[in-house]
């Protein structure tokens, strides 16, 4: 799937990015019922978005969490790792269709994207980086974050599947 208008900008732009956690669905903390229809255009949503933006992308069903994923990606960003990380994630969530949080698929895509495997292992099942993530749903509370992607420049972002003219013009913002 790849993120083409923001590594663009990384590129051109010498932009620093910064992965936050932020989960739709957190364990644990029960959220209010979704109205009716809410999954199918869900669904539809990505089916268009994968036509509008030319991604390979469809519907996962396996994957209800993605706890685990962020204490990876953690994991990932310590050594070097994240972008490489977030790609192989991003695929396998929305290109085949594999369980983002299960620890063993989580361990096979960090060795994917060149990381030590059982220290991975390790690192997620001792939620090592509980704490961190705990501090990015705050921020992402205090922020007003509702959907992901979220894309944040000096306090102001936009939500959703960007194209590269508006994070350019979110870039001109600040």
């Amino acid at each position: 799937m790849g993120s083409a208008p923001l590594n663009q900008l990384v590129e051109e732009k010498k932009v620093e990015i910064e992965w936050r956690s932020f989960e739709l669905k957190p364990e644990g903390v029960e959220l209010p019922p979704k109205p009716e229809g809410y999954m199918e255009q869900a669904r539809a949503n990505v089916k268009r978005m994968s036509e509008q933006y030319g991604l390979d992308m469809k519907w996962n069903d396996k994957s209800s969490h993605s706890h685990y994923a962020h204490e990876g990606a953690k994991f990932a960003e310590q050594h070097g790792k994240a972008d490489a990380y977030h790609d192989a994630v991003f695929k396998a969530q929305f290109q085949e269709d594999r369980n983002i949080n299960d620890i063993s698929t989580l361990t096979a895509i960090a060795e994917q994207a060149g990381l030590d495997g059982e220290a991975f292992r390790q690192s997620v099942e001792n939620r090592e980086f509980e704490q961190e993530i705990m501090e990015d749903r705050q921020i992402a509370e205090q922020i007003g974050i509702t959907g992901v992607p979220c894309f944040i420049v000096n306090q102001q972002g936009v939500m959703g599947a960007q194209t590269y003219e508006s994070l350019q013009n979110l870039l001109n913002k600040e």
